[in-house]
């Protein structure tokens, strides 16, 4: 670990060492799973989702070019913040960004019929008005 000089050094604070030991447990999953094999499941899933939402006109803020894109997508849906909620306390795990709407990003661990699942579910939000409950909560990060 290199040290920064001044009072950088310090704005970091301590390493957490317990997490340290726990994300060593990832890298093996990682490592048997094979980075090109979760790359191109991140791709496939990514790329599904982006034509999920443009079958629904919903705007895609993610670069369309899978060499460009990360495994997140960004979608921006009505009542974006609203409809986050609602996924987050069905345990769809997304997050929400002011401006551009659900950010989610499939895992090698997720299932195609997640994804599936994520676009179904802001689908019947939307449908429902089920969004509506979250309304008052204002709009922040997840």
């Amino acid at each position: 670990m290199d040290y920064a000089s001044g009072a950088s050094r310090w704005l970091n604070g301590t390493p957490v060492i317990p997490a340290l030991y726990a994300a060593v447990e990832g890298v093996k999953l990682l490592r048997r799973a094979g980075i090109d094999a979760v790359r191109k499941k991140s791709v496939r899933q990514t790329s599904r989702l982006i034509e999920l939402a443009d079958e629904r006109g919903f705007r895609v803020f993610s670069p369309r070019d899978p060499s460009q894109r990360a495994g997140t997508v960004t979608i921006d849906v009505p009542h974006a913040y609203e409809v986050a909620q609602l996924l987050i306390s069905r345990d769809i795990l997304v997050d929400y960004r002011v401006g551009a709407g659900i950010r989610a990003a499939p895992f090698f661990f997720n299932t195609d019929d997640e994804v599936e699942l994520l676009i179904d579910t802001i689908d019947d939000a939307l449908r429902t008005s089920d969004w509506e409950r979250y309304a008052q909560q204002g709009s922040v990060v997840t």
